[in-house]
């Protein structure tokens, strides 16, 4: 996996966030993209950026998460339960993935080690672009994933 530091611009997100049971994540997932899904057709819009899974803080047995798109800055209100969220500007860890999900977690080890031996340290919160859309059709083992890691 190639790894590197790099500035982010401020994004906006349209996203549905919950606490959510990591044995629930996956249902929580597909019901968070098609509820914005819906909220952005009602509003004209459409994603400017690939779906993406924001994290609160670390997993324990459930997690505080963010499921949703990046949407134009000023985009909303939205209907239903969906708000946005801004990921601020400010360096960060970045990471691509390719692999099945279930290899997330050795993939983050990778990319929070890297940045300790770079000196870098998370700020608490981090995401997952998913820059391919899997389908029950499709390789897991070609689905891309772009880890982030914001630092303080």
């Amino acid at each position: 996996m190639e790894i590197e530091q790099v500035d982010l611009p401020e994004t906006t997100l349209a996203v549905v966030r919950e606490r959510v049971a990591m044995t629930a994540l996956t249902g929580f997932y597909d019901s968070a993209y098609t509820r914005v899904e819906r909220a952005l057709t009602a509003a004209g819009l459409a994603p400017t950026g690939p779906a993406i899974g924001w994290y609160a803080d670390m997993p324990t047995d459930s997690v505080d998460v963010a499921a949703g798109f990046a949407v134009p800055d000023g985009a909303g209100p939205f209907v239903d339960d969906v708000q946005t969220h801004t990921l601020p500007a400010g360096a960060a860890v970045v990471g691509t993935y390719t692999g099945p999900y279930d290899g997330l977690p050795g993939a983050w080890d990778q990319l929070v080690t890297w940045a300790a031996q770079h000196g870098a340290a998370g700020r608490g919160d981090f995401w997952e672009e998913y820059l391919t859309d899997p389908s029950p059709d499709d390789d897991p083992a070609a689905n891309v994933t772009r880890l982030v890691l914001p630092l303080r």
